[in-house]
């Protein structure tokens, strides 16, 4: 999952899986994502898909974590740290 695994250190997706519950998680709650769906278009994930190292996206607490995110209050989590949504 992590680059080097370190706190605060890098992390990208190591596969599609790892992308999509990251995307699940995160990205549909948060305000930088185009349309606030799992279809939609974000700049910093796609950087990763392609194998690029976004700078956003670190460990912390021993998961991966989004620096840029902002939660959108139309689509909150129920949990900030796990970012369950309450469905």
């Amino acid at each position: 999952m992590a680059i080097d695994g370190r706190e605060g250190g890098p992390w990208r997706p190591a596969n599609g899986t790892d992308g999509q519950d990251f995307e699940h998680h995160w990205c549909r709650h948060c305000l930088n994502r185009i349309g606030n769906n799992i279809d939609g278009c974000c700049p910093i994930i796609e950087d990763a898909a392609w194998c690029e190292q976004p700078r956003e996206l670190i460990i912390r607490n021993g998961m991966p974590w989004c620096k840029a995110f902002r939660e959108d209050p139309a689509r909150p989590a129920r949990c900030f740290f796990t970012k369950e949504m309450d469905v």
